[in-house]
């Protein structure tokens, strides 16, 4: 299926940059010859066959794009793996999704320190070393163009494992089809007016769902081009912003805080058509900002990697809290604890019902059932539908840390605190740095001689940076109510 697509695009926009990367640009057609090289390296060198899972431990980057798409045609699984990620938690996910192979660059492989050697059957592929085969005749490949749906048994076929956050203290992978992965670009495409000559920003992460699917694929399969960049920079946005002409750019608020400080009074981009913020609430005073500052609208965009793209603020109108209005194919419901479905402005938890979602996650049948029912996602979010059908998220069920767009467990950060030695009891919480940005603060119990910088060390060796407290504070002790629950709002003071 994603094999028609860039066969497809190779001939419509043979000549058309689907990829800018710095100084580079790559063709549709391009794009099509390196990854038929890329798939013949995986198969005839590596091994990679039908339903083996392929890690892509890259940072943003064409051989992301080529290694995915290679993946898809062999009718492999990728799993795009955070770049943050230490040994510990690369091993976890290897050893977990059962991963063949490691598609990485030479100056990565030294994180996964002695993975290699505990796990025999793990290949590791170095895009920038390695040497791809030659095709023999280009026009052997590039034959007649397919429809995107021409085999509907690969449209359901799982070639992206997503890897996020639970609330329960363990990861949750998330297995997606192309069928899915096409669904979410057309309802996110045709609320954005998505066409060929549209150029996408990709600054977020492609190991994040709204990097991956919203930045990269929902661009390549319209025929429109992708401007990656390797790394955020609030400066080099910018410049790219204007020297690229970008017309669709989808951040986070920290992203757009970051270049409202950058910029040096007003910089507008006549080009760009939308801007959108995801995985974090946009404050009315940072759009407020953003509007003065580079005369366009930030418009709010919530999603899951669940479900894929939900809802979309299209009416130029702010509201408080409000993430906008389901997209074509997408049912928002708002229910109470049990079950039952509430009238419009009245707070309940948020369920999502799309073409775009997945049913189940990996091998988790316990934590499948309690997340999907009756064809709907419990997301977790607390929220409402306002009188005009616009959702507004209020807070979460259960706690998640939100830092700088990456979803946070705290539960998961304090398993590993009390691994410490010399830690007796732990709590985790966010809190509000000077920028309005949440932040991981751990509280502890710790032994006489216990220092935030032995705490600091230990984490390093066992949880990525994002995951890191920022703020550590030792109490005596960590209050508990009667039931033994602890009693938050004494922590939270």
């Amino acid at each position: 299926m994603l094999t028609g697509v860039l066969a497809f695009l190779a001939n419509a926009y043979s000549h058309k940059t689907a990829i800018r990367f710095g100084e580079v640009s790559i063709t549709y057609k391009d794009l099509f010859l390196i990854t038929e090289r890329t798939r013949r390296y995986l198969e005839g060198e590596i091994g990679i066959g039908i339903g083996d899972k392929v890690a892509l431990y890259l940072p943003n980057c064409p051989e992301f794009i080529y290694s995915f798409f290679a993946a898809a045609e062999i009718g492999a699984v990728a799993i795009p793996l955070n770049t943050n990620f230490v040994e510990s938690e690369l091993r976890f996910y290897a050893a977990r999704c059962g991963v063949q192979a490691v598609i990485t660059h030479s100056d990565l492989l030294a994180r996964w320190g002695r993975v290699p050697s505990r796990m025999e059957r793990l290949r590791f592929v170095l895009m920038d070393t390695c040497e791809l085969p030659i095709l023999d005749s280009v026009s052997d490949y590039l034959q007649e163009s397919r429809p995107y749906s021409s085999d509907a048994s690969t449209a359901e076929m799982e070639v992206l494992y997503l890897c996020t956050s639970g609330s329960s203290g363990r990861p949750k992978i998330i297995p997606k089809t192309p069928a899915l992965l096409f669904a979410g670009a057309a309802n996110l495409g045709a609320a954005l007016d998505v066409n060929s000559q549209d150029r996408f920003l990709c600054v977020t992460p492609l190991f994040h769902a709204n990097g991956f699917e919203n930045s990269m694929f929902l661009p390549i399969i319209n025929g429109a081009s992708v401007v990656l960049m390797r790394e955020f920079s609030a400066r080099g946005v910018l410049n790219v912003l204007e020297r690229e002409k970008i017309t669709i750019f989808i951040g986070s608020p920290f992203i757009f805080s970051a270049l409202c400080e950058c910029a040096e009074g007003a910089c507008h981009f006549p080009s760009l058509r939308h801007c959108l913020s995801a995985g974090a609430p946009l404050t009315a005073e940072l759009k407020k900002k953003c509007y003065e500052i580079f005369g366009v609208r930030v418009r709010e965009h919530y999603g899951a990697s669940e479900t894929g793209p939900v809802t979309l603020q299209v009416r130029d109108i702010d509201k408080t809290g409000a993430v906008g209005s389901p997209l074509q194919n997408v049912r928002v419901a708002i229910r109470d604890e049990a079950g039952c479905q509430l009238p419009h402005c009245t707070t309940g938890e948020v369920f999502i019902a799309t073409n775009s979602m997945v049913k189940r996650y990996l091998d988790d049948p316990m934590m499948s059932d309690a997340a999907f029912q009756d064809g709907f996602f419990r997301t977790g979010d607390v929220g409402m539908l306002d009188a005009e059908g616009d959702l507004h998220i209020v807070g979460r069920k259960k706690p998640i840390i939100n830092a700088g767009g990456n979803k946070i467990d705290p539960e998961e950060v304090r398993n590993i605190l009390l691994q410490h030695p010399k830690v007796r009891d732990a709590y985790v919480i966010g809190i509000r740095n000077r920028r309005d940005m949440e932040i991981i603060k751990a509280i502890l119990v710790g032994d006489k001689n216990c220092t935030a910088k032995d705490v600091i060390t230990f984490c390093k060796s066992r949880l990525a940076d994002f995951k890191i407290p920022r703020v550590i504070e030792f109490v005596d002790s960590i209050p508990v109510d009667t039931m033994g629950k602890v009693i938050r709002s004494a922590l939270e003071k």
